[in-house]
């Protein structure tokens, strides 16, 4: 399988070497953790180590090399091969020096400019159309989060992280049922709570929560409930935003993240908190494609690159 999608096939053994029997751990999800590996032909790689191998584990392992070996694109990670040696599943990856939008966007000195938050929820937004509409058939990636967004070396971003990623017809509707929720708290759709049929607008969901951590640098995880009437929401981030928007005559300037210094430029903080809005309404109907998203988003870059200063 592995050599049918153009995909290296390592030893156990080559990848212990390579990361120096797994000693320097860049990450940690579900689903397994990130070593910083060098191969024999010098070239710095991320190795995804499975652990707890399980009926599951062993699923989202394929998942990912199946999804990862239909997509080709310059804002998705790259992999270069993987392992799959008795009980032992690695995947190795390219290896992205900033590591993820998690660790930059909500640490006390990010480095994050308004320029490197523009240009990721830009191309985000592309990265998933790509995987929506122009695939050939449609890949649901129902994890999208600052976590699986990696950033290179330039603040690139490049969406990562296929493993509870679900394949789908054009018309957005699921082939298979989903046998459970996937996704992580905090950017889940109502669809998977409510157990409504589940589609690209799952993404459209997640990427909407994310854009609003982007735009003020708070944290949106930890604090989703569900409501008598089935209304998913961040208790504190979501209404937050949405009552300064309804309120308050210059809520730009007050939700914006402070760690810009008023270093951004205000119409296109705007457009794109009421782009990310849109993404996150209840009724799956009323969030715009990620097509559409990248039209809006587009829109919204700063022609002129005014700073604003914020009093």
């Amino acid at each position: 399988m592995a050599a049918s999608m153009g995909f290296r096939k390592f030893t156990f053994e080559e990848l212990k070497k390579a990361t120096k029997n797994f000693d320097d751990e860049i990450g940690r999800g579900g689903s397994g953790v990130v070593y910083k590996g060098v191969l024999e032909d010098k070239r710095v790689v991320a190795v995804k180590k499975l652990e707890g191998l399980s009926h599951g584990s062993e699923a989202q392992f394929w998942s990912e090399v199946s999804t990862i070996g239909r997509i080709n694109h310059m804002n998705l990670v790259t992999m270069f091969g993987l392992c799959a040696e008795k009980q032992k599943r690695l995947l190795v990856y390219e290896y992205l020096e900033n590591g993820s939008l998690e660790k930059n966007l909500f640490s006390n000195d990010t480095m994050l400019t308004w320029e490197n938050r523009f240009n990721i929820a830009l191309s985000t937004a592309k990265a998933l159309a790509y995987l929506h509409e122009e695939c050939l058939e449609c890949v649901l990636h129902c994890d999208v989060k600052p976590q699986n967004i990696l950033l290179d070396k330039n603040f690139q971003p490049k969406v990562a992280d296929f493993g509870l990623s679900q394949l789908s017809d054009r018309h957005g509707n699921n082939i298979s049922k989903f046998s459970k929720v996937r996704g992580t708290r905090g950017y889940m759709a109502p669809e998977w709570i409510l157990n409504l049929p589940i589609t690209s607008k799952v993404d459209v969901y997640s990427y909407g929560i994310l854009v609003l951590e982007l735009m003020t640098g708070r944290n949106s995880t930890g604090s989703q409930q569900v409501g008598e009437n089935g209304e998913v929401g961040n208790k504190k981030l979501v209404p937050w935003i949405r009552e300064m928007v309804r309120m308050n005559q210059n809520w730009v300037q007050e939700i914006v993240d402070p760690q810009l210094y008023g270093m951004y430029n205000s119409s296109s903080v705007e457009i794109l908190i009421k782009v990310a809005l849109q993404c996150i309404e209840k009724e799956m109907d009323g969030r715009p494609t990620l097509s559409q998203v990248v039209d809006s988003v587009t829109e919204a870059c700063p022609v002129d690159r005014e700073v604003q200063e914020e009093i």
